[in-house]
């Protein structure tokens, strides 16, 4: 029975890593793992894990700390070198498993081609309540069956998190990009596809529980955990990469692939919109390099507006008819008896 290494990098997480580390024990794939790598935590992060793990955890473990914090790629990589799986989970310190999920995607392996490079599988977004994981949201189900790895890039994309990692491709490919800070794992992933080949987990429950926290948003203003315009920035930047000078009808995609990056492309315009128009402009210049047709790919009016008062335009008449929802959603949150969690701030 081949051995599972995860790798979970940690910073400041002594608020909810213990409740992840009661999660992973209760996996019921038997041989597995734990490197935590902490990336100069300044709260009480390291003791409260060497303690749990010392009580609590009935496997193999060890725990790296750095000196200066590096990023989370960084500490992927500390961890990937040390991992003797054969198998890798990359596990965010404060998110979930399905118990069943390495049993599952181990016996998947067992039988997987020599150039699967990642296995992956549904997720979902979820709260945690009073020491209950509650679902937030629909299953993510991504199918790569087939696609381009750019669309590793895009929409319903394979999540790192929801998959094992062939350690052999992970050291080949060189691990994380620890430049990025955002869509490091996405980034990964596409060079993993790139690489060798990816295969789908054949189940419709999550596998992978992605934590959002109350009164937080994942993606936003200043607020929220990441900056829309540097996430927006990065996003560009990597499409641009993978494309290496050609254009969106030049890289041999299928018109639904197409389809799937236009409307990508016009949820972050949309967002930047109604944050900063100017910011708005400066993304949708560089989107043009990629697809110089690019304009608003939904809803159908809008879209077929643009072709008359351009993009920006059409997207201020867009905003307009968003305001109503916007204000009630606002007002909802507002008289919420309690903090509400998101992905994304749509002001």
């Amino acid at each position: 029975m081949s051995l599972v290494s995860i790798i979970m990098p940690t910073f400041n997480a002594e608020r909810w890593v213990s409740d992840t580390i009661d999660n992973l024990a209760q996996q019921t794939y038997p041989q597995m793992e734990l490197i935590v790598v902490d990336d100069a935590s300044s709260d009480g992060t390291v003791p409260l894990v060497r303690q749990k793990l010392e009580k609590d955890f009935k496997h193999d473990w060890r725990i790296i700390e750095f000196d200066q914090n590096q990023g989370p790629s960084a500490a992927r990589n500390a961890g990937l070198r040390v991992a003797k799986g054969s198998w890798v989970q990359f596990l965010d310190s404060d998110d979930f498993l399905a118990p069943s999920k390495f049993e599952l995607q181990m016996a998947q392996a067992a039988a997987a081609a020599p150039e699967v490079a990642f296995i992956y599988a549904a997720w979902c977004f979820c709260h945690a309540e009073g020491g209950d994981i509650v679902q937030a949201g629909d299953v993510f189900n991504p199918d790569m069956t087939g696609k381009a790895p750019i669309m590793c890039l895009v929409g319903d994309r394979p999540l790192q998190g929801a998959g094992l990692a062939r350690r052999s491709a992970l050291e080949a490919v060189g691990g994380f990009d620890e430049s990025l800070r955002f869509w490091e794992c996405e980034e990964l992933t596409l060079r993993l596809a790139s690489a060798g080949r990816l295969e789908r987990t054949p189940s419709s429950e999550p596998l992978y529980l992605w934590r959002l926290h109350p009164g937080q948003y994942y993606i936003g203003r200043d607020n929220a955990r990441y900056k829309l315009m540097d996430v927006t920035a990065s996003w560009m930047t990597l499409m641009l990469n993978e494309a290496r000078g050609r254009t969106l009808s030049e890289l041999g995609l299928s018109d639904a692939e197409v389809v799937e990056i236009r409307r990508n492309s016009t949820q972050w315009a949309r967002l930047l919109y109604a944050q900063s128009p100017a910011a708005f402009r400066e993304y949708t210049a560089r989107a043009r390099q990629l697809d110089p047709d690019a304009a608003p790919a939904y809803p159908k009016p809008i879209s077929v507006l643009s072709q008359y008062i351009g993009y920006e335009g059409a997207e201020a008449v867009a905003k307009l008819a968003r305001y109503p929802r916007t204000w009630a959603r606002d007002l909802m949150q507002k008289l919420s008896p309690r903090p509400q969690a998101s992905v994304f701030d749509w002001r």
